[in-house]
């Protein structure tokens, strides 16, 4: 797919950057060794280029029975993981978009997805915020945030930029967070971002985020050194959340 290929290299993904890439893309989930022979390279550069894609959002990976498997971002997330980088590359981001539905079809040949993933350092954690965005057919997320840390942890032009194409794409949020002066701040913008806060006695601050939204769950770490996210996709998990959420928001403070 010479046009996928050219958005990879627009985005600088280096030529066997871009071999994992497309064959993590059609296979789905896989073990390093099967990835290795797919892109035609040995397994010790396989496994460093695994990391780099990690690192920037662009694989996940989950352990089965103690070994390793990865996968490559949902297809449909590559147009959202363009986006973030300006709008020179709008026009590529388009092409991508219309290589989604060809995406998923390979994709759907090859194994089942597993229910958890698992993402690292920056990049990866916000792409997996925009998992909480794109496709979200509830147009409704619930979060327990702390504030404290968003500010002082996140960069703060991706969070604006979370903010805004949260409220752009009409998805409601209802907030449950610490009770501190930056989280009643930020109450303030309620209404430009769609959402409700609600708080909780500062005491119970923490470094971190859970987002339930349609049948998953998102956790957050803020950790400054080695942020991280996780998914869990299951329909029973995320209305168990939704349960205690909505407990939880009706006991706290308007």
């Amino acid at each position: 797919m010479p046009q996928l290929r050219k958005a990879f290299e627009s985005i600088g993904l280096g030529h066997k950057e871009i071999g994992v890439l497309e064959v993590l893309l059609q296979g789905g989930l896989m073990y390093a060794a099967a990835v290795a022979k797919g892109a035609k390279l040995n397994r010790t550069t396989t496994y460093g280029i695994l990391k780099e894609l990690s690192g920037k959002g662009l694989v996940s990976s989950t352990k089965q029975q103690g070994v390793l498997r990865y996968q490559s971002i949902a297809p449909e997330l590559l147009p959202g993981y363009i986006e973030r980088r300006g709008k020179e590359l709008l026009d590529m981001k388009t092409e991508v978009a219309e290589m989604v539905p060809q995406l998923q079809l390979m994709r759907s040949k090859g194994s089942v997805l597993p229910k958890v993933q698992f993402f690292e350092g920056a990049e990866g954690m916000q792409q997996a915020y925009e998992d909480t965005l794109e496709g979200n057919r509830e147009k409704k997320i619930r979060d327990i945030t702390g504030i404290d840390a968003v500010v002082n942890n996140l960069d703060q032009k991706f969070v604006t930029y979370y903010l805004e194409k949260r409220a752009r794409l009409g998805i409601e949020c209802t907030d449950v967070v610490p009770e501190t002066e930056l989280s009643k701040k930020s109450k303030d913008d309620d209404k430009k971002y769609l959402r409700e806060t609600r708080f909780i006695p500062s005491k119970f601050n923490f470094d971190g985020e859970i987002s339930i939204y349609d049948n998953k769950v998102g956790i957050f770490s803020y950790a400054p050194k080695a942020p991280a996210a996780i998914i869990i996709e299951d329909k029973t998990i995320a209305h168990m959340m939704k349960q205690l959420f909505d407990y939880l928001a009706t006991t706290a403070k308007a």
